[in-house]
């Protein structure tokens, strides 16, 4: 109303327009609704100009949208829009699933499509938009948008290099950047006056120096013919980019609040660069600001990890001996994970006074570094967990595992399963990997990390049913790790208590597992969402999901207690039995074939000829070690098993569950009866 528009669709020409709903409004800071239109302008004409720039001259249905061409709109300034529609992979670019068809304008979803309004279309949109701009790309890094003002990376790089000799041939500025940068549709990542500004000036002359080099590195950030806006990506997608001189890949992990990108020229080092800001419309296209220069790659691993403001980790390079020092500064070579400022804060949850633990900090930097010539490129990796890589840490050969899962890229070391921030950070003399936890370190007991695993929800909320959440926890633990994303707390389960506790009915600790100063130490061997799901969905597992003493049972047969069980460190073919928690003897054997791959354990873990197939193994925990197994082990004869508690050593106040095989001996009776009566009713 404010735009005074409504003369506009009363006309006989039919219009689509695009809105943004209240929610959107709502959410927006305060500052921005105040600059998203300039109401001083004369009749308003800030919020006309805003409206008509998202007003298309004709009726386009979602199903029209194409990326081929941008639409113009009703501006009188001759503003356009992107329209586009994608089957936006669920899981990783390669290894997922596709979803939906999606559309979108400019990069805002269309949640409500096709809206019809007599002649008119309306399309309701997730976000508020910003206007988009009137110049294009090469304009918009020029300083034309903003009187007086142009990007270091134009001023020292692209005018230096637009004012040397040109070669007739295709190294051309003029050809290769200039034309592109106008051209109808174009992606261009800008870097940051900061990221201009750190390179040493004998850097900066060494790249001035060399015209070729820098051609390519302008074009590394040039995307030519599409409009790439960050929710148009999938994690992991690759992007060829002009002059054929590389290619980019997005990066859309750690709970999707960030965005990083990872250029390499051909036969160059990767750097990685965050995004902020992005999706920046312009005439053309639209621009990305990034905190890196793709392609120019001048620091050592040292001095990149001493400058990263998200990391102190070169505090525990200084406490450590001197030759892992020495690793880090090596020529060549190096390969190093880094862990965030939040992954060294948690080490203090376990060993409050690490920074002065020789021994430790020695071990967890061996971990971090792998051995010399040994490297992970992460920018060309798309494979799930079956089919992971592997290289060797310095500490005592240690494997160092890498897979992709979901919509992340991971890493495991030391039974320390880490989400990669920010991958392939390329130095002068190797890479660096930052991470969200500290390899060898588990900051998680059991009970937490399956909380922090988005397929063991419906797994989870059986160990809550049944009480096994609080034998399996750590007591001596204040504090977990948090999970970035936990698909349990989205599904409303509440996160596992830390701490020490007093749940039991004498009003003792009396040693008990999860509820006493001690903490006891398990393998649990731990179906997954799906395997939970499935035995629920039959007869025999419906009755005994029902009956909660028999399914704690059932359960307790996958938990070893008092030994940590590590795949990785049983040979091909090895075959060794354990008792289970509640008694009853299970075999864990790993498969012989001699085509699995090197480094890798396919493992099963059986009970009376029955088995389960261990499909992620040896996830650490500050109280044992996880792992994943894809069925439950059941049998017949668990319908009328007599599940009195064994007269074992597992019944002793040393290592004791207290055979309360009733709801209502854990503090959880109301959830259970209101699980059973929602999942079985």
């Amino acid at each position: 109303m404010e735009a005074k528009l409504e003369e506009t669709y009363r006309i006989a020409q039919a219009l689509t327009l695009f809105v943004f709903n209240d929610t959107a409004y709502n959410l927006m800071p305060s500052y921005k609704k105040l600059t998203l239109y300039d109401k001083t302008t004369p009749n308003n004409l800030g919020a006309k100009e805003y409206v008509n720039s998202f007003t298309l001259t004709e009726a386009v249905e979602t199903g029209s949208f194409s990326p081929d061409t941008p639409v113009r709109t009703y501006s009188v300034k001759n503003r356009k829009v992107f329209l586009n529609k994608r089957e936006l992979r669920i899981g990783n670019v390669a290894s997922g699933l596709p979803g939906p068809t999606r559309y979108f304008c400019n990069g805002a979803l269309v949640i409500r499509p096709n809206i019809q309004a007599g002649q008119h279309l309306i399309h309701v949109i997730d976000q508020v938009l910003d206007m988009p701009l009137e110049q294009n790309a090469i304009a918009y890094v020029t300083g034309n948008n903003q009187p007086g003002s142009s990007f270091q990376f134009f001023s020292k790089i692209m005018v230096f290099l637009s004012r040397a000799p040109q070669e007739d041939g295709e190294y051309n500025y003029n050809k290769q950047v200039q034309q592109v940068l106008s051209s109808s549709q174009v992606t261009f990542f800008i870097p940051s006056d900061e990221a201009v500004n750190r390179i040493p000036p004998q850097k900066l002359s060494e790249l001035q120096g060399n015209l070729r080099i820098m051609l390519d590195i302008i074009t590394l950030h040039i995307v030519p013919n599409q409009v790439l806006y960050t929710s148009l990506v999938n994690h992991n997608e690759r992007f060829n980019t002009q002059f054929n001189s590389g290619a980019v890949v997005f990066r859309k992990n750690f709970n999707r609040e960030a965005v990083y990108l990872t250029g390499s020229l051909k036969g160059g080092r990767t750097v990685t660069a965050k995004l902020n800001p992005a999706n920046i419309t312009v005439l053309n296209g639209v621009v990305h600001h990034i905190d890196s220069i793709l392609g120019f790659v001048y620091k050592t691993a040292v001095e990149e990890i001493s400058i990263d403001p998200d990391t102190h980790f070169e505090q525990l390079l200084y406490a450590a001996k001197k030759d892992l020092q020495n690793a880090l500064t090596a020529t060549s070579g190096v390969t190093v994970f880094v862990p965030t400022n939040q992954a060294m804060l948690a080490i203090a949850n376990v060993y409050q006074n690490y920074i002065n633990n020789q021994s430790l900090l020695n071990m967890i930097l061996e971990m971090s570094i792998l051995q010399q010539g040994q490297t992970i490129n992460l920018m060309d990796h798309y494979g799930n967990y079956e089919s992971y890589n592997t290289a060797v840490s310095r500490y005592n050969g240690r494997l160092i595992k890498v897979y992709s899962e979901g919509n992340d890229t991971w890493v495991e070391g030391g039974y320390v399963k880490a989400r990669v921030i920010k991958p392939d950070i390329g130095v002068t003399n190797g890479v660096v990997h930052q991470i969200d936890a500290v390899f060898g370190v588990p900051t998680r007991d059991i009970v937490y990390t399956i909380y922090c695993e988005d397929w063991l929800v419906s797994t989870y909320i059986q160990l809550r049913y049944v009480g096994l959440d609080t034998y399996l926890r750590d007591p001596t633990l204040t504090k977990n790790r948090e999970c970035p994303l936990s698909a349990s707390a989205q599904a409303g389960s509440s996160a596992p208590s830390v701490g020490l506790t007093n749940t039991n009915q004498n009003g003792q600790f009396g040693g008990h597992c999860g509820d006493g100063p001690q903490r006891c130490e398990f393998t649990f061997f731990v179906p997954n969402g799906t395997a939970i799901d499935n035995f629920a969905l039959t007869p025999y597992g419906r009755q005994i999901m029902n009956d909660p003493a028999r399914w704690r049972w059932l359960l307790r047969r996958l938990v070893i207690y008092g030994e940590k069980i590590y795949v990785d460190q049983m040979a091909a073919g090895a075959s060794k039995s354990f008792y289970a928690d509640n008694g009853e003897e299970i075999i864990v054997q790993t498969d012989s074939r001699s085509n699995i791959p090197s480094g890798q354990r396919i493992a099963y873990i059986v009970f009376e000829g029955i088995r389960a197939q261990i499909i992620h193994s040896d996830i650490g925990a500050t109280n044992g070690v996880v792992h994943i197994i894809s069925s439950l082990l059941f049998v017949p004869e668990d319908l009328g098993r007599d599940i009195s508690p064994p007269t074992s050593s597992t019944e002793d106040t040393s290592t004791p569950y207290n055979g309360k095989e009733d709801c209502t001996a854990v503090p959880l009776a109301l959830i259970c009866s209101l699980l059973t009566f929602i999942a079985f009713t």
